[in-house]
């Protein structure tokens, strides 16, 4: 059985696994050794995603037989959008693309694998995009909480 940590991943990797981009765009998992894709147009654009866990808090005594105490475990998935700056792209269109991967994961959308029951807290928000290195970058950001 796997640990909670790994089943909320896999939680949110399960909405991760829905979701669609246009273009299309290969991701990373976080930790993964990233090697930036390419087309007969050059660099393409990809995705990392990485998960910010909070420390668990506390809330008292388990109202379940088999668990002593609850825990609401919580954090923040990081979706950013790596655009290569050798391909033309608009500021207006990094943001849209950037939008429509947070409208993917509006407020209360429910996310489950094995024990782990999460949410997304509020809606996802796609922050400015800036230049990092040879990357336009957009990233969205998720809240999520366990259930």
């Amino acid at each position: 059985m796997p640990s909670i940590q790994t089943s909320d991943w896999m939680a949110l990797k399960s909405r991760i696994d829905t979701l669609v981009t246009d273009p299309a765009m290969q991701r990373f998992e976080p930790g993964a050794i990233a090697t930036p894709p390419s087309d007969a147009n050059g660099p393409a654009p990809y995705i990392l995603l990485s998960d910010v866990q909070n420390d668990p808090q506390r809330v008292g005594l388990s109202a379940r037989a088999n668990v002593g105490v609850d825990h609401i475990r919580s954090g923040t998935l990081l979706i950013s959008v790596q655009w290569p700056i050798a391909r033309a792209v608009t500021h207006t269109q990094l943001v849209e693309i950037a939008g429509q991967i947070a409208a993917h994961f509006p407020a209360d959308t429910c996310m489950t694998f094995g024990a782990s029951r999460l949410r997304t807290t509020q809606d996802a928000a796609a922050l400015q995009p800036f230049v990092e290195g040879a990357y336009r970058v957009a990233v969205v950001r998720v809240f999520w909480s366990s259930m």
